[in-house]
């Protein structure tokens, strides 16, 4: 399965990504953290009891990762997200700003 939608972090304190799509006071597990400007890769956002939950491409394909889109309400933006899909305006964009983060981290 290809990842539809390209994630970058834009919070400061970075983001919490969890087993679950749920908040730790309900059961969510924290996996692991990622820090601003992080690039990450979803399967697809679902809208969870009113709150997006993006499903994440997981490092280790036996353990799913979800991470929190935005608040309820919309107050907070935790990532930008950019339309990996065919014929998406932005999947050159998206593709473009990938390669110029790989390259960043590379030096």
């Amino acid at each position: 399965m290809e990842p539809k939608f390209l994630l970058i972090v834009k919070v400061p304190k970075g983001l919490i990504i969890r087993d679950t799509p749920r908040p730790e006071s309900q059961g969510g597990r924290a996996v692991r953290t990622v820090a601003v400007g992080a690039n990450l890769y979803a399967y697809g956002i679902h809208n969870i009891e009113g709150v997006n939950y993006a499903r994440l491409e997981p490092q280790n394909p036996l353990r799913p990762e979800w991470v929190r889109v935005a608040e309820a309400d919309h107050s907070i933006e935790y990532v930008d997200v950019i339309d990996l899909g065919p014929g998406s305006e932005t999947s050159e964009l998206a593709i473009a700003i990938n390669n110029l983060a790989d390259a960043i981290r590379s030096k």
